[in-house]
């Protein structure tokens, strides 16, 4: 056998061991007790062999099978055998071959994996899609998996996120578990009204799928992205346009259109295009909610509307200095109503005093 031979798990291995002394001698060949041989390997009993060549000396041979298991990956093994005369047992020779099980590295792909610990700023609907590509450091093609949170179960996706399994490149199988040159998956979430203004870190971590217990966290790796919604800002779904967003949050579509002086036109905005709801103010010493209501034209319940992290004690929002708060213009809704096309047009039947 060679000196050193590499495998992974799953991966059957099949040497034979040779000894011959000469002409009409005698040779046995014994595998040593110590290191003896690894867990579920197994070795034939002595076999005659005639050599080859013009002497013709006989010879006998032993074949040694291994197929390592999970538990043995990232292990050596160091086997020996023996060969000697039965006449004169100081008449002996040793040959030893070492075998090496490739342990799984999982590793994320750092040139296609959106890269963690930077804060991403978001509106509320605006999609955060971040790839995620892991594979196996160690060449071996072991097989990665990515699952949801950290190791421990916390620091899960928010509410309204998920994980998505995108692709395996495959390659041939040599043993059990690889067979995957990379796996991609997708991280997608679209922040709620409500998860406003708030920081989130959500995490992922990634096992090879040999691994067990222990190993898992051992081998394990983890990526963590943080991202914090921001007040006044909303993304255009899918369908949406500038009359849906004015209606979710009860303003006016006019007033949209002019605090976005990069929409040409309202009528064709293309989906997730990024929209500013109004200006934010950061509340100052002696600042009261009612206070800031009319000095920008808008109405307390605007403001709460707007801004979803004011807790309201007694009927009272509170507020303290340094506080950011999202204002929006104060419309009449008596006067407008919002179609199921998402349109803003005059009741067809008006309130109308007479004298």
């Amino acid at each position: 056998p060679p000196p050193e031979t590499h495998l992974i798990v799953g991966q059957n291995i099949s040497f034979r061991v040779t000894a011959y002394l000469g002409v009409d001698r005698n040779v046995s060949l014994a595998l040593l007790s110590d290191p003896g041989l690894p867990n579920g390997a197994a070795v034939t009993g002595e076999l005659p062999w005639v050599w080859q060549n013009s002497t013709g000396e006989s010879a006998v041979y032993r074949e040694v099978h291994f197929t390592p298991s999970p538990p043995q990956a990232g292990l050596s093994y160091r086997i020996c055998f023996e060969a000697y005369e039965p006449a004169d047992r100081n008449n002996s020779a040793v040959l030893c071959a070492t075998v090496l099980v490739a342990a799984p590295v999982p590793t994320f792909d750092g040139n296609l994996t959106a890269p963690g610990g930077v804060v991403m700023e978001v509106g509320v609907g605006c999609p955060v899609r971040l790839r995620i590509v892991v594979a196996d450091g160690g060449g071996s093609n072991y097989c990665v998996d990515v699952f949801n949170g950290r190791f421990d179960g916390s620091h899960r996706v928010p509410p309204m996120g998920e994980l998505i399994p995108v692709s395996t490149t495959a390659v041939p199988m040599i043993g059990t578990h690889d067979g995957c040159a990379r796996r991609e998956y997708e991280l997608a979430w679209y922040p709620q009204k409500g998860q406003e203004p708030h920081d989130y870190e959500y995490c992922v971590h990634a096992f090879d799928t040999l691994c067990d217990g222990l190993a898992c966290e051992q081998r394990g790796i983890e990526m963590c992205y943080h991202v914090r919604v921001a007040k006044c800002k909303y993304c255009l779904g899918t369908g949406e346009t500038i009359m849906h967003a004015a209606a979710r949050y009860r303003t006016d579509w006019l007033q949209l259109w002019g605090a976005n002086t990069h929409i040409r036109n309202p009528d064709h905005i293309p989906a997730w295009s990024e929209l500013v709801l109004g200006p934010t103010y950061t509340v100052q010493t002696g600042d009261t909610l009612q206070g800031i209501s009319a000095r920008f034209g808008t109405t307390l319940g605007a403001i709460l509307e707007a801004n979803s992290d004011i807790q309201v004690v007694d009927n009272e929002g509170m507020i303290v200095p340094g506080d950011r708060l999202c204002l929006l213009p104060y419309v009449c809704w008596d006067d407008v109503f919002s179609s199921a096309a998402g349109g803003h047009t005059p009741r067809e039947t008006a309130p109308r005093i007479e004298f």
